[in-house]
């Protein structure tokens, strides 16, 4: 039987990573609400959560589709040799 698995490691470290990359970003955009609701705050409006967690999340979300997308070869199809690694041929 054929194994029909096609994610290798490399896939699932980028997955894993986008999603904890993700989730500091949403972590970056928490806070800053004031004790009184009826006071102002500015802190609703700093960098952090304006622009550096909006693109901490975005990257995050870019790093997980190419870790869905990107095809890494296996190590079975490759030869090894002492400069480069070789495809193997493979019949059809």
């Amino acid at each position: 039987m054929k194994n029909n698995i096609y994610f290798t490691k490399q896939n699932y470290f980028l997955i894993v990573g986008g999603l904890i990359l993700s989730i500091i970003g949403y972590m970056l955009m928490a806070g800053g609400n004031p004790d009184n609701p009826a006071e102002y705050s500015k802190d609703i409006f700093s960098e952090r959560r304006l622009t550096l967690a909006p693109f901490v999340v975005m990257s995050g979300y870019v790093i997980v589709l190419l870790g869905i997308i990107k095809v890494f070869k296996k190590e079975e199809d490759l030869i090894v040799t002492d400069e480069i690694e070789v495809p193997k041929k493979t019949k059809k």
